[in-house]
Protein backbone atom coordinates (compact mmCIF):
# COMPACT_ATOMS: atom_id res chain seq x y z
CA UNK A 1 0.00 0.00 0.00
CA UNK A 2 2.71 2.45 -1.00
CA UNK A 3 3.17 5.03 -3.74
CA UNK A 4 5.39 2.67 -5.71
CA UNK A 5 2.42 0.28 -5.98
CA UNK A 6 0.15 2.95 -7.49
CA UNK A 7 2.27 3.91 -10.49
CA UNK A 8 0.77 3.77 -13.96
CA UNK A 9 3.72 2.83 -16.16
CA UNK A 10 1.81 3.66 -19.34
CA UNK A 11 1.80 7.41 -18.60
CA UNK A 12 4.85 9.05 -20.25
CA UNK A 13 6.89 11.99 -18.99
CA UNK A 14 8.26 14.95 -20.92
CA UNK A 15 11.73 16.49 -21.12
CA UNK A 16 12.85 20.10 -20.93
CA UNK A 17 13.48 20.11 -24.68
CA UNK A 18 9.91 19.07 -25.59
CA UNK A 19 7.42 21.61 -26.92
CA UNK A 20 4.12 22.68 -25.39
CA UNK A 21 2.29 21.18 -28.37
CA UNK A 22 3.93 17.78 -27.80
CA UNK A 23 3.08 17.83 -24.09
CA UNK A 24 -0.57 18.66 -24.79
CA UNK A 25 -0.71 15.89 -27.37
CA UNK A 26 0.50 13.38 -24.78
CA UNK A 27 -2.01 14.63 -22.21
CA UNK A 28 -4.85 14.20 -24.65
CA UNK A 29 -3.68 10.76 -25.74
CA UNK A 30 -3.24 9.42 -22.21
CA UNK A 31 -6.08 11.43 -20.62
CA UNK A 32 -3.70 12.94 -18.08
CA UNK A 33 -4.23 16.35 -16.48
CA UNK A 34 -0.60 16.64 -15.42
CA UNK A 35 2.72 15.36 -16.71
CA UNK A 36 6.07 15.09 -14.97
CA UNK A 37 9.09 16.87 -16.41
CA UNK A 38 12.34 14.91 -16.21
CA UNK A 39 15.87 16.22 -16.65
CA UNK A 40 18.56 13.52 -16.94
CA UNK A 41 16.46 11.02 -14.95
CA UNK A 42 15.84 13.57 -12.17
CA UNK A 43 12.41 14.96 -11.39
CA UNK A 44 12.31 18.62 -12.44
CA UNK A 45 8.67 19.45 -11.76
CA UNK A 46 5.19 18.99 -13.11
CA UNK A 47 3.18 20.89 -15.69
CA UNK A 48 -0.59 21.05 -15.88
CA UNK A 49 -2.84 21.09 -18.88
CA UNK A 50 -4.40 24.38 -17.77
CA UNK A 51 -1.00 26.06 -17.80
CA UNK A 52 0.01 24.72 -21.21
CA UNK A 53 -3.26 25.70 -22.89
CA UNK A 54 -2.42 29.37 -22.28
CA UNK A 55 0.97 29.17 -24.03
CA UNK A 56 2.32 29.10 -27.56
CA UNK A 57 2.47 25.59 -28.99
CA UNK A 58 6.07 26.03 -30.16
CA UNK A 59 7.37 27.14 -26.76
CA UNK A 60 9.90 24.76 -25.21
CA UNK A 61 9.00 23.31 -21.81
CA UNK A 62 12.29 24.50 -20.28
CA UNK A 63 11.05 28.09 -20.65
CA UNK A 64 8.35 27.27 -18.11
CA UNK A 65 10.79 26.13 -15.44
CA UNK A 66 9.76 28.81 -12.96
CA UNK A 67 6.12 27.73 -13.30
CA UNK A 68 6.69 24.03 -12.60
CA UNK A 69 4.75 22.62 -9.68
CA UNK A 70 6.91 20.74 -7.21
CA UNK A 71 4.46 18.39 -5.50
CA UNK A 72 5.64 14.79 -5.47
CA UNK A 73 5.78 11.72 -3.23
CA UNK A 74 8.57 9.32 -2.40
CA UNK A 75 8.23 5.68 -3.41
CA UNK A 76 7.74 4.61 0.22
CA UNK A 77 4.88 7.01 0.96
CA UNK A 78 1.87 5.14 2.36
CA UNK A 79 -1.33 5.10 0.30
CA UNK A 80 -3.20 7.10 2.94
CA UNK A 81 -0.66 9.91 2.70
CA UNK A 82 -0.67 9.70 -1.10
CA UNK A 83 -4.43 10.30 -1.05
CA UNK A 84 -4.01 13.16 1.44
CA UNK A 85 -1.40 14.87 -0.75
CA UNK A 86 -3.56 14.29 -3.82
CA UNK A 87 -6.51 16.07 -2.22
CA UNK A 88 -4.32 18.92 -0.98
CA UNK A 89 -3.01 19.51 -4.51
CA UNK A 90 -6.36 18.78 -6.21
CA UNK A 91 -4.83 16.17 -8.50
CA UNK A 92 -4.42 12.40 -8.48
CA UNK A 93 -1.47 12.55 -10.89
CA UNK A 94 1.42 12.57 -8.43
CA UNK A 95 5.06 12.04 -9.51
CA UNK A 96 6.83 9.32 -7.55
CA UNK A 97 10.57 9.65 -6.88
CA UNK A 98 13.25 7.68 -5.04
CA UNK A 99 15.62 8.94 -2.37
CA UNK A 100 17.90 10.44 -5.06
CA UNK A 101 14.99 12.40 -6.59
CA UNK A 102 15.08 10.15 -9.63
CA UNK A 103 11.74 9.95 -11.38
CA UNK A 104 10.05 6.53 -11.10
CA UNK A 105 6.57 7.14 -12.46
CA UNK A 106 3.27 8.87 -11.81
CA UNK A 107 0.11 7.84 -9.97
CA UNK A 108 -3.31 7.94 -11.61
CA UNK A 109 -6.87 7.94 -10.20
CA UNK A 110 -7.44 4.41 -11.49
CA UNK A 111 -4.29 3.02 -9.88
CA UNK A 112 -5.01 4.72 -6.56
CA UNK A 113 -8.62 3.48 -6.48
CA UNK A 114 -7.65 -0.07 -7.47
CA UNK A 115 -4.93 -0.21 -4.84
CA UNK A 116 -7.25 1.14 -2.16
CA UNK A 117 -9.97 -1.39 -3.03
CA UNK A 118 -7.60 -4.36 -3.15
CA UNK A 119 -5.93 -3.56 0.17
CA UNK A 120 -8.83 -2.40 2.32
CA UNK A 121 -11.34 -5.30 2.21
CA UNK A 122 -13.75 -3.11 0.25
CA UNK A 123 -14.23 -5.90 -2.28
CA UNK A 124 -14.76 -8.58 0.38
CA UNK A 125 -18.27 -9.91 0.86
CA UNK A 126 -20.15 -8.40 3.78
CA UNK A 127 -22.61 -5.78 4.90
CA UNK A 128 -22.27 -2.08 5.67
CA UNK A 129 -23.65 -0.19 8.63
CA UNK A 130 -23.45 3.61 9.07
CA UNK A 131 -23.53 5.17 12.54
CA UNK A 132 -23.92 8.79 13.61
CA UNK A 133 -22.67 10.00 16.98
CA UNK A 134 -21.10 12.90 18.80
CA UNK A 135 -17.36 13.10 18.13
CA UNK A 136 -16.57 13.18 21.86
CA UNK A 137 -18.33 9.82 22.29
CA UNK A 138 -16.43 8.01 19.55
CA UNK A 139 -14.65 4.86 20.69
CA UNK A 140 -13.48 2.32 18.11
CA UNK A 141 -12.84 -0.12 20.97
CA UNK A 142 -16.49 -0.01 22.04
CA UNK A 143 -17.77 -0.19 18.45
CA UNK A 144 -15.55 -3.21 17.79
CA UNK A 145 -16.74 -4.88 20.98
CA UNK A 146 -20.39 -4.51 19.94
CA UNK A 147 -19.68 -5.97 16.50
CA UNK A 148 -17.57 -8.83 17.89
CA UNK A 149 -20.21 -9.69 20.50
CA UNK A 150 -22.36 -10.72 17.53
CA UNK A 151 -19.69 -13.11 16.20
CA UNK A 152 -18.58 -10.68 13.50
CA UNK A 153 -15.58 -8.49 12.77
CA UNK A 154 -14.96 -5.09 11.20
CA UNK A 155 -13.20 -5.39 7.85
CA UNK A 156 -12.92 -1.68 7.14
CA UNK A 157 -14.02 1.60 8.71
CA UNK A 158 -14.35 5.17 7.44
CA UNK A 159 -15.06 8.34 9.38
CA UNK A 160 -16.44 11.70 8.30
CA UNK A 161 -16.86 14.64 10.67
CA UNK A 162 -19.33 17.50 10.38
CA UNK A 163 -18.24 21.01 9.51
CA UNK A 164 -18.11 22.04 13.17
CA UNK A 165 -16.38 18.76 14.16
CA UNK A 166 -19.07 18.07 16.78
CA UNK A 167 -20.67 15.07 15.09
CA UNK A 168 -19.34 12.28 12.95
CA UNK A 169 -20.48 9.43 10.75
CA UNK A 170 -18.76 6.06 10.98
CA UNK A 171 -19.18 3.59 8.10
CA UNK A 172 -18.33 -0.01 8.94
CA UNK A 173 -17.75 -2.86 6.49
CA UNK A 174 -18.53 -6.07 8.41
CA UNK A 175 -17.85 -9.67 7.42
CA UNK A 176 -21.53 -10.66 7.65
CA UNK A 177 -24.31 -10.06 5.17
CA UNK A 178 -27.03 -10.22 7.81
CA UNK A 179 -26.57 -7.23 10.13
CA UNK A 180 -29.97 -7.35 11.82
CA UNK A 181 -28.59 -8.43 15.22
CA UNK A 182 -25.67 -5.99 15.04
CA UNK A 183 -28.05 -3.14 14.22
CA UNK A 184 -30.21 -4.00 17.22
CA UNK A 185 -27.13 -4.12 19.47
CA UNK A 186 -26.02 -0.66 18.38
CA UNK A 187 -29.50 0.69 18.96
CA UNK A 188 -29.53 -0.80 22.47
CA UNK A 189 -26.37 1.15 23.19
CA UNK A 190 -28.06 4.36 21.98
CA UNK A 191 -26.18 4.62 18.67
CA UNK A 192 -28.02 6.35 15.85
CA UNK A 193 -28.00 3.88 12.95
CA UNK A 194 -28.29 5.93 9.76
CA UNK A 195 -28.19 3.11 7.24
CA UNK A 196 -27.83 -0.65 6.99
CA UNK A 197 -26.91 -2.23 3.68
CA UNK A 198 -27.35 -5.97 3.87
CA UNK A 199 -29.55 -8.86 2.92
CA UNK A 200 -31.14 -10.39 5.97
CA UNK A 201 -31.32 -14.17 6.21
CA UNK A 202 -34.93 -13.74 7.26
CA UNK A 203 -35.64 -11.75 4.13
CA UNK A 204 -33.96 -14.46 2.08
CA UNK A 205 -36.20 -17.07 3.64
CA UNK A 206 -39.30 -15.00 2.88
CA UNK A 207 -38.18 -14.61 -0.74
CA UNK A 208 -37.55 -18.35 -1.07
CA UNK A 209 -41.01 -19.14 0.34
CA UNK A 210 -42.60 -16.61 -1.97
CA UNK A 211 -40.79 -18.08 -4.97
CA UNK A 212 -41.89 -21.59 -3.94
CA UNK A 213 -45.49 -20.43 -3.66
CA UNK A 214 -45.35 -18.83 -7.12
CA UNK A 215 -43.96 -22.02 -8.63
CA UNK A 216 -46.68 -24.03 -6.90
CA UNK A 217 -49.42 -21.75 -8.25
CA UNK A 218 -48.03 -22.04 -11.76
CA UNK A 219 -48.27 -25.85 -11.74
Amino acid sequence: MFAQDCIDTSIPFIRLTDTVAYALELMQEYKAEDLAVVDKDLFAGIVTENLLLELDDLMVVEALKDSFFQYKVSEGTHLFDVLKISVENTTFFLPVVNSENEYIGITTPQKLLNNLALNSSLTTSGGIIVLELETKNYSLTEISRIVESNNAMILHSMMATSANQNRMQVSLKINKNDLKDIQQSFERYQYNVLAVLHQSEYENQLQERYDSLMRYLEV
